[in-house]
């Protein structure tokens, strides 16, 4: 219980962990909602709480009450697979984050319907934080092309040096700016 109350506020176990109070200063006072997509304990979406940002939190049936449990702890759940559309309007989110959870296992498909679907739900601006994507080194530049096919703006990257498969980063959706050359 002690590892949870320190994940996300010191580095803990790891030493390239991005902190909470890292992540919130790229956007100061802009990140007010958002999605972790991942599982475990949602330690991270009661971190964000206390910093005044809502998280919305995805479970899976595990064969254990995890829906229940998010709850008890004034936390949002949403119980969705993999395989589906995320219930949210376009460009709503401030923030998706995912720990752990996205890893090499995942098909390439798979992957590239999921990374569309956040993109879909994120506004121009927001941000799309990665923590802790493992995969093999040989799959890596695969994964990197998934991740890098929107063109996010890198603002903090961290790979451990004797580690190249190991991905932590926050990246920047650009804006899109669209002009009428006609004077219109």
């Amino acid at each position: 219980m002690e590892k949870e109350k320190l994940k996300w506020v010191t580095n803990t176990s790891f030493p390239t962990d991005i902190l909470i109070k890292d992540a919130l200063s790229v956007k100061p006072g802009e990140i007010r909602i958002g999605l972790d997509f991942g599982i475990g304990m949602r330690t991270f979406d009661a971190r964000m709480r206390e910093h005044n940002v809502t998280i919305v939190t995805t479970t899976l049936n595990l064969g254990a009450p995890f829906n229940e449990m998010i709850a008890l702890r004034g936390l949002i759940p949403l119980y969705v697979t993999l395989n589906q559309r995320l219930p949210f309007f376009e460009n709503t989110l401030d923030l998706i984050h995912t720990t752990g959870f996205m890893d090499g296992w995942i098909d390439l498909r798979l992957m590239d319907f999921i990374l569309f679907d956040w993109d879909r739900i994120l506004w121009p601006g927001g941000l799309l934080w990665v923590d802790r994507f493992f995969c093999n080194r040989k799959d890596l530049d695969d994964y990197m092309y998934m991740f890098l096919q929107f063109r996010y703006k890198k603002r903090i990257r961290k790979l451990p040096i004797n580690a190249p498969y190991f991905i932590l980063e926050i990246t920047k959706i650009p804006f899109q700016l669209t002009c009428n050359m006609d004077g219109v």
